[in-house]
């Protein structure tokens, strides 16, 4: 790998241990760019305001930094709860097998609500029976391994791995929809165990809404808010309400029941509109105004390169724009891996 003067470094650990993800908007693939970038700043400590996966929350890690996390989603929060916050435990063989092992004295909601929407009648029985023995987990870190793993498990065995449909049909016959959730679930506790990093800073997880959050003296925030297209949905928590749900056993949301779906209602943000998209922007900004500021985004959304970098000019910040080529491919979208319209330019702006 080189940096951005072409010189070589070391590659960071991210790229050895940060588990693989199908989770749409990931930065994951962008962590080499984003490791070039990060290395010619100056700073100690850093916010990640919409953390999603935690890749690049991990890769600030391993870099030596303190960093905090934050991300709406709740089942977000417990993926960084588990790889970024926690930098110690781990979940044993034993305490694998006991969330895997049959509990007879669960309860059956997901049984009762979700079977055959998203899963069999008999892979629901699991959920509620796994959900059941997780809570009898009293360490936070561990407990949040449990509960990211789950998440994973549920991802791999979905078709796309989203919960905007209802059925199979998307099912084009991958080994990851033959295999049992519980297998899933060990493998995502293996991968989530071997990513667990020691580090001599102190991190955070946060599960807030970013326009209110009140710590703000981060030498940098990196922002990489849901992209707004009028020719996409960008609220991540229509696709992924399941998982939302099921980490509280859908306790902190209500089941809107005239959907198909049984999803929840789309929380009020002001990201989700193109009326109020530039003022959320500015909010940040000035949120932030002693923070550098490190913002992605896509060319292919509102608002544009020349609108974002006229905010940032007008919060104060100098700023620098850095175009990375991207190729968006999603799911099990196999046929749309050389479509031109996929491939557009990951803009990174820099705020200092």
């Amino acid at each position: 790998m080189k940096d951005l003067h072409g010189k070589e470094v070391v590659q960071s650990e991210f790229l050895k241990n940060f588990p693989d993800t199908r989770y749409m908007g990931s930065k994951r693939k962008l962590l080499p760019d984003l490791h070039k970038i990060f290395s010619q700043l100056e700073f100690t400590s850093a916010l990640d305001a919409f953390s999603g996966t935690s890749s690049v929350s991990y890769l600030l890690k391993s870099m030596g930094k303190a960093v905090d996390t934050n991300d709406y989603l709740r089942f977000n929060y417990y993926t960084a709860k588990a790889i970024i916050e926690n930098s110690k435990y781990k979940l044993s063989d034993e305490e694998v097998n006991e969330i895997i092992k049959f509990n007879p004295d669960k309860d059956n909601f997901i049984e009762k609500e979700f079977s055959d929407l998203y899963y069999s009648k008999l892979e629901c029985r699991w959920l509620d029976s796994a959900m059941a023995n997780i809570q009898f987990i009293t360490n936070p870190y561990k407990k949040a391994i449990a509960l990211s793993a789950l998440c994973r498990a549920c991802i791999k065995k979905r078709p796309r791995g989203i919960f905007t449909y209802t059925g199979m049909r998307y099912d084009d016959g991958r080994k990851d929809l033959k295999i049992e959730l519980a297998d899933h679930f060990s493998e995502a506790v293996k991968m989530l165990n071997a990513s667990v990093l020691k580090t001599n800073e102190t991190c955070k997880a946060h599960n807030q809404d970013i326009m209110g959050f009140k710590k703000t003296n981060y030498d940098l925030i990196y922002l990489d808010p849901p992209y707004f297209s009028l020719k996409s949905d960008n609220e991540y928590s229509r696709r992924y309400h399941f998982l939302e749900g099921l980490v509280s056993y859908w306790d902190h949301v209500e089941i809107n029941r005239s959907t198909k779906t049984k999803k929840f209602d789309r929380p009020d943000s002001l990201f989700t509109s193109k009326n109020t998209i530039v003022t959320a922007f500015e909010e940040l900004f000035d949120r932030f105004e002693k923070s550098a500021l490190v913002l992605s985004y896509s060319s292919n959304c509102f608002p544009d390169a020349a609108t974002i970098k006229s905010l940032i000019k007008n919060s104060g910040r100098e700023v620098e724009l850095i175009k990375i080529d991207y190729v968006y491919s999603v799911g099990t979208h196999s046929h749309k891996k050389d479509n031109q319209s996929n491939k557009v330019k990951e803009y990174v702006f820099l705020g200092l």
